[in-house]
C-alpha cells in the first residue's frame, strides 16, 4: 500500500506554528522554534508531494 505523507506533514506544519503561538508567553523563543519546525515540515511536505507527482507520471 502506497502511503502519502504530504497531508501529515502539512498538519504538522500547522500544529507547530499554532504550538509556537500558544506557548509564546511561556517560553521566550517558542515562536522561533515553532516557525523553524514548521519550515522543516513544509519542506518535507513539498518533497513528498514532488516525489508522489514524479511517481504518478512514470506509471
Amino acid at each position: 500500500m502506497k502511503k502519502n505523507y504530504t497531508v501529515m506533514f502539512i498538519m504538522l506544519f500547522v500544529a507547530s506554528i499554532a504550538g509556537g503561538l500558544a506557548l509564546k508567553n511561556l517560553f521566550e523563543y517558542s515562536m522561533l522554534i515553532g516557525f523553524g519546525l514548521g519550515v522543516i515540515f513544509l519542506l518535507c511536505s513539498a518533497y513528498f508531494a514532488g516525489k508522489n507527482k514524479k511517481d504518478s507520471k512514470s506509471q
